[in-house]
Order: C-alpha cells, then sequence, then structure tokens
C-alpha cells in the first residue's frame, strides 16, 4: 500500500516539477501580482530588486509543488490586496466589474431612444395647431387664390 501512496504522490507532483510548466506558470502569475516596491507595475514588467525576488520566490514555490491559491493567498497575507494586479471581485471593488457592462448597456438605450425620438420627428408632417380655424378650402387653393388677387 505504501508504495502505491508513493507512486501516486510522485506523479501528481511530475508535473509541477517539468521546467517549461514551471516558468510558464510563473510568467502568468507574475501578470497578476504588483511590485510592492512601488505599487506601480506588474511584476512581470517591473525591474526592481524586490520584483527580482518575488520572481524567484515563485518559481521556487510552483517547483516545490504548491498551488497558485496557496502563493497568492500567501501574498494577500504579507502584502494586503494591494497585490493584485486585478482587485478580487468582493465588496465595493466588485463594481469595477459590474458597472462598465452596465453603463455601456444604458448609454446603448439611450442612443436608441434618442435615434427614433429625432428621426420620428423628421417623419411626421407639419400639423396646423389644434386651435387654428380649419379652412373648408386646401391650403393649395386657399393660395392659388390670393396669388391670383396680388395680380
Amino acid at each position: 500500500m505504501i508504495p502505491f501512496v508513493t507512486l501516486l504522490v510522485a506523479l501528481t507532483a511530475a508535473p509541477a516539477l517539468d521546467p517549461s510548466a514551471v516558468e510558464a506558470h510563473a510568467r502568468m502569475l507574475e501578470a497578476k501580482l504588483i511590485a510592492p516596491c512601488c505599487w506601480s507595475q506588474q511584476v512581470s514588467v517591473h525591474q526592481s530588486p524586490a520584483a527580482d525576488e518575488i520572481r524567484r520566490d515563485l518559481r521556487r514555490r510552483l517547483a516545490r509543488g504548491e498551488t497558485e491559491q496557496q502563493i497568492l493567498a500567501d501574498y494577500e497575507v504579507q502584502f494586503g490586496e494591494r497585490i493584485f494586479a486585478e482587485p478580487p471581485a468582493k465588496g465595493f471593488t466588485r463594481f469595477l466589474y459590474v458597472l462598465p457592462p452596465v453603463v455601456l448597456v444604458a448609454g446603448a438605450g439611450l442612443v436608441v431612444v434618442l435615434v427614433r425620438r429625432f428621426t420620428g420627428r423628421q417623419a411626421e408632417e407639419p400639423r396646423a395647431p389644434a386651435d387654428a380655424p380649419v379652412d373648408a378650402k386646401g391650403y393649395g387653393e386657399q393660395l392659388d387664390e390670393e396669388l391670383r388677387n396680388l395680380d
């Protein structure tokens, strides 16, 4: 039974020891973290001793077989949520994820309403005010008669 458990552990740990998989996973994690020295750039692009240390630490921990969740949770405990390039969608930061689609849909709806309103006004024929007297003669006939009287 013990050799089976050892084989199972070896098989599950083997992918974590693959250098190309560790490197790819480390680069993905580097993009998720902000360099704690200045809090302005992701670790993946920042050039500083602090960013270099995080890069080495990520590779070392991934090679040991730690999961992404464990590593990110440890950095969150150490530096706070500020370490993440994208804030987690909880609490007030949830609005950062919800607000843009809502504004986009509302803006599109407003554009549709305004286009319909302005194109609808142009399609209507001009009408006389409701309180204006309606003449039995048509406007064309009345205009023709007035033009004849001018001569």
